[in-house]
């Protein structure tokens, strides 16, 4: 007992691996396991690189247990670092011999999974940062800018309009209320972000980005993606195709998609084709399904699944760059607008001013 309350608090002093350093430990296990290289050696070599000390006691703590005889998966499961996934899929290449293989595979759909998160980030920080620019501008113009005219009437023994009086107390509010709104989100979001490396989850929050992620198209690209190409690698690493779709369902975290696939394993309970099950939840489109249902009759639906999964990464890329090249433009034109509209209301009743001296 006391034996398992050590270990346990041993592990939870190691952080979990993001989808990059997922993507660099499996290939390097891949790596080593092709050079017949064992496991405990194995692991003993990356402690000697690794990028800090606790990563470093993780990686000796494995090469002891597989050392003393333990599997990958468990070594794996073990550490408490590596997400549920990565130890049944190891485990799986551990009992059909091809452990090497399936690391590399790992290793391939992290670096994917890291690509596409590093894209959704962009897309989400460069338009809070024009948005932040636009607020700061405005806030500058109706703080700093606009008194000096009023000053400049009050020299010439003139008032400013009504609209524009009124733009500059309006303005100065708005903007000065909406950077504090936009600083208090900064804080809340790095909080988010923080307190997800730790492990503890806001059930508000969750809930919220829930709800993103069933209605942004994007977001269902990428689950998709992510289902697709799981189901994949469960296929070619000999896995039934029920137990890979609850495998794969689980890890594309969308309600949505869960639902579907809830209804496909009824079908396939009922005797249903796969072709048969997938048309009627309505997942894929026409065309995907039609790929289904030659990938079925041919043998190679992991191959299908694949392609279909690239397609998938390609849409999410494509919706992704269209947002990000649509929102620029609409954020410049604003800020013109916006500028422009306020500079009018000022100069030219000043320009009246000035040529009825």
């Amino acid at each position: 007992m006391a034996d398992l309350e050590k270990k346990d608090e041993k592990t939870r002093q190691w952080r979990s691996y993001s989808c990059s350093q997922l993507s660099a430990f499996c290939l390097q296990i891949s790596l080593l396991l092709e050079a017949a290289v064992s496991l405990d050696e194995g692991f003993s070599i990356m402690a000697e690189d690794a990028e800090d000390e606790n990563e470093k006691k993780m990686l000796l703590y494995m090469a002891e247990g597989a050392e003393l005889g333990d599997p990958c998966f468990k070594v794996l499961e073990d550490t408490g670092v590596f997400p549920a996934y990565v130890v049944r899929m190891a485990k799986l290449g551990q009992e059909t011999g091809t452990l090497a293989q399936m690391m590399k595979s790992l290793s391939d759909y992290y670096e994917k999974e890291d690509r596409l998160i590093k894209a959704v980030k962009n897309a989400v920080t460069y338009p809070a940062m024009m948005i932040f620019m636009l607020l700061v501008v405005l806030f500058v113009l109706f703080v700093k800018v606009m008194p000096i005219f009023s000053k400049v009437y009050e020299q010439l023994g003139a008032e400013m309009s009504p609209v524009a009086q009124s733009a500059i107390r309006l303005g100065g509010i708005f903007s000065g209320v909406a950077l504090v709104l936009v600083a208090l989100i900064a804080v809340v979001v790095a909080g988010m972000s923080i307190a997800a490396k730790m492990g503890i989850h806001v059930n508000f929050i969750q809930n919220v980005i829930r709800q993103i992620k069933n209605r942004s198209k994007i977001a269902q690209a990428i689950a998709k993606r992510r289902f697709t190409a799981v189901l994949s690698l469960t296929l070619r690493s000999g896995l039934e195709f029920e137990k890979g779709i609850e495998l794969a369902g689980g890890l594309a975290e969308n309600d949505m998609i869960s639902e579907q696939l809830k209804k496909c394993s009824e079908k396939l309970e009922l005797g249903e084709s796969y072709y048969d099950a997938f048309k009627e939840t309505g997942m894929f489109s026409g065309f995907y399904i039609q790929m289904i249902k030659v990938g079925t009759r041919s043998g190679h639906l992991d191959s299908v699944m694949e392609e279909i999964s690239n397609d998938y990464e390609e849409i999410a890329d494509t919706a992704i760059d269209n947002m990000i090249a649509r929102f620029e433009p609409t954020i410049v034109a604003v800020l013109a607008v916006s500028v422009g509209l306020v500079l009018l209301s000022v100069m030219l009743p000043l320009a009246g001013v000035l040529s009825a001296i």
